[in-house]
């Protein structure tokens, strides 16, 4: 009579474990992740509210990181088929973060709207208990499971199996490049993100007003100065969207080029400046992460470099050329923006200082003249992401 009573406890017990529901968390710990990242086990189950079917989305401190489905349960243990992977670096054996209980996603017919091309996995990938996860460490010790946990994970279908095979050398597919460039969501605001296009070429248009001080040692005489400017600037962009930490995610680095000449002065009396500089920057990019498609993405900016600076004087009969140095610094903020082909915009509003130096030669001595000049510029142009 005891043991029935024992018996209908533990069914009642059963059947009245709650389910979760839309936007409940769970701390777990992934147990096991597949080769391909698309399959990990899970040490919660039905015992904390899990069933076949759940759709959560997986979380640490910066973000989401991947969504997914239950395809398998027991009282402690689940598999999850992995259909959205945000960041695959932080999907490892034995990592540490949240679940929070979501609606499915919808899937829409209309390729164009389509978060993703394939249909959602089956999960029904085999796992091997005693080998490493991709991408983790040879020296690294698999987790250690006891027997009850191996004979609750033989119950969901996971096998003890030899170890996968080194992947083959990748050979090359008719696919388009374009295809196999994946879209998925963004940690930091469920966009769209690119998964493939780290590097970009940019060009703008650079507009200045500059002022400062001219320095002529030969007179020994220090006046005041001002230009305003227009020069073209064209360069490369590398962004670390892989990168381990979110720091490097949202950081990149640039190199760049600009070409400004300015001509005064008209028919036998006339003067060309011409200012040719190269230089390095970094940005880091806030309120999306710099692969966010369809909205803008906020990035603070500093860079500096060095050029040359040449004039051409021209006077009835004579050409006269002078030669000299200069370098420059800038900070600054602006805004990006992208299509899900790559093509982008970009503005940004800085404040540059430029030092410039002219060798002049008078009556057969060679003095250099300097300015110093510094003020806010504004930048426009477009960008493409491959």
């Amino acid at each position: 009579m005891m043991k029935s009573i024992l018996l209908l406890s533990a069914i009642l017990g059963s059947s009245l474990t709650h389910a979760l529901e839309i936007d409940e968390k769970l701390t777990l710990r992934f147990l096991k992740v597949s080769n391909t990242k698309k399959t990990v086990l899970i040490n919660r189950g039905a015992e904390d509210g899990l069933a076949v079917g759940d759709h959560a989305k997986f979380f640490i401190t910066s973000g989401v990181i991947a969504r997914g489905v239950v395809e398998k349960v027991s009282p402690s243990r689940s598999i999850w088929s992995l259909y959205r992977v945000v960041d695959p670096a932080e999907i490892t054996d034995n990592k540490v973060l949240n679940l929070k209980i979501a609606s499915p996603v919808k899937i829409t017919e209309d390729p164009s709207k389509s978060l993703k091309d394939e249909p959602i996995p089956g999960g029904s990938e085999k796992m091997d208990i005693n080998a490493p996860s991709a991408g983790a460490d040879a020296n690294e010790e698999a987790p250690v499971l006891n027997e009850a946990d191996k004979k609750e994970l033989e119950g969901l279908g996971i096998e003890d199996e030899a170890p996968a095979p080194k992947a083959k050398k990748k050979e090359k597919s008719s696919t388009s490049k374009k295809e196999n460039q994946e879209i998925v969501y963004d940690s930091h605001s469920d966009g769209r993100v690119f998964q493939d296009r780290d590097w970009e070429v940019f060009g703008t248009l650079n507009v200045s007003s500059l002022s400062g001080t001219h320095t002529n040692p030969a007179t020994d005489t220090s006046t005041s100065s001002s230009r305003s400017q227009m020069e073209g600037t064209i360069g490369f962009e590398k962004y670390f969207s892989t990168a381990s930490s979110e720091f490097w995610r949202n950081f990149s680095a640039q190199l760049f080029g600009s070409l400004q000449s300015q001509k005064t002065g008209a028919g036998d009396s006339s003067s060309t400046q011409t200012h040719t500089d190269i230089g390095a920057g970094a940005s880091y990019h806030f309120f999306h992460t710099p692969n966010t498609i369809n909205q803008f993405i906020g990035f603070g900016n500093i860079s500096f470099g060095v050029g040359s600076n040449a004039l051409t004087t021209e006077t009835t009969g004579s050409s006269t050329n002078y030669k000299g140095s200069e370098n420059f610094f800038t900070v600054g903020a602006g805004s990006k923006y992208y299509l899900s082909n790559g093509i982008g915009i970009r503005a940004m509003v800085d404040y540059i200082h430029r030092s410039e130096g002219l060798d002049i030669e008078t009556a057969g001595e060679t003095h250099t003249e300097t300015d110093s000049l510094s003020g806010f510029r504004v930048q426009m142009g477009f960008s493409y992401r491959f």
